[in-house]
């Protein structure tokens, strides 16, 4: 019996050493911030907070930054078990205030049910799209924006939907990020800003970053290279649509960041481009 407790509890405590459960909060009020985005040492991945804050790190799992928009990027000097994360805040040298009239509503893109999804098993990337106006001249503003969602395994599943300016095609500085939740019995997810938004007149790029964490993860069958393995993939799968415009961005990240590049120089005509509906107001 006593043999049995000794090896019980060598195994508990390989266990407990081997994982490391940390929690990112905000340093002014101690508020966890969900869905923050985790930085590793020599690896192909990042991993992303819980809804609480919290994450588990598995052995070898060492975090060099923490990064959530709106907050100053934390590099990792030292490991601990609650990380303080910044507030960012801009200085603005001229205000030009504008307000949505809402008297006329607009809407660019499309979102149509297809065959073919975006999603993400063992490859890190984002794929994004180009948005630009031309139904009026007067200054408009993004109210909501739709596209077309599947989920394979979860009930529901959060994605980071990233919204870019403009430089020629390619994500430029940051504009907006907001964590968008699509569930299995809506196949439209729609979502309402909470104000809307000035769309710049060069257009915007709207990026779908996946949330790599234990509530949108799940584990599926693959043939890899001729053999099956199983792997753990991620929901949502984001759908795309048959549209010979190739506005269509893919990223991949490096450990610089994200790097870009347009999907016209893409030679893989099976890639489809991604249904996004865009909802204006004047």
């Amino acid at each position: 019996m006593t043999k049995i407790f000794t090896a019980l509890f060598f195994f508990l405590s390989l266990s407990i050493f081997s994982q490391n459960r940390i929690k990112i909060l905000d340093s002014e009020n101690q508020k966890p911030i969900p869905y923050a985005k985790l930085i590793l040492k020599n690896k192909d991945y990042y991993k992303n907070t819980e809804e609480n804050g919290e994450i588990t790190l598995e052995q070898g799992e060492e975090i060099s930054e923490i990064q959530s928009f709106g907050y100053e990027n934390f590099q990792v000097k030292q490991i601990q078990q609650n990380y303080l994360l910044k507030p960012k805040f801009t200085d603005i040298d001229e205000v030009k205030i504008a307000k949505p009239k809402s008297s006329k509503t607009f809407t660019i893109g499309k979102v149509a049910k297809e065959s073919t999804f975006y999603g993400v098993n063992s490859i890190i990337w984002m794929v994004a799209k180009e948005l630009k106006s031309d139904v009026s001249e007067e200054p408009l503003f993004v109210q909501s924006l739709k596209f077309y969602s599947r989920l394979f395994s979860k009930k529901s599943a959060t994605i980071k939907v990233n919204i870019y300016y403009n430089e020629n095609g390619i994500p430029g500085e940051l504009y907006k990020s907001v964590i968008v939740t699509c569930f299995k019995n809506k196949k439209i997810t729609e979502y309402i800003f909470p104000k809307a938004f000035l769309l710049p007149k060069e257009g915007i790029i709207v990026g779908f970053e996946w949330i790599l964490n234990q509530e949108n993860s799940y584990q599926k069958m693959m043939i890899m290279n001729g053999e099956k393995k199983e792997i753990t993939a991620h929901d949502p799968m984001i759908g795309s649509i048959k549209e010979t415009s190739k506005n269509i961005i893919l990223g991949n990240l490096s450990d610089e960041g994200w790097t870009f590049v347009n999907g016209s120089n893409n030679n893989n005509r099976s890639i489809g481009n991604l249904g996004i509906e865009l909802k204006l107001t004047n």
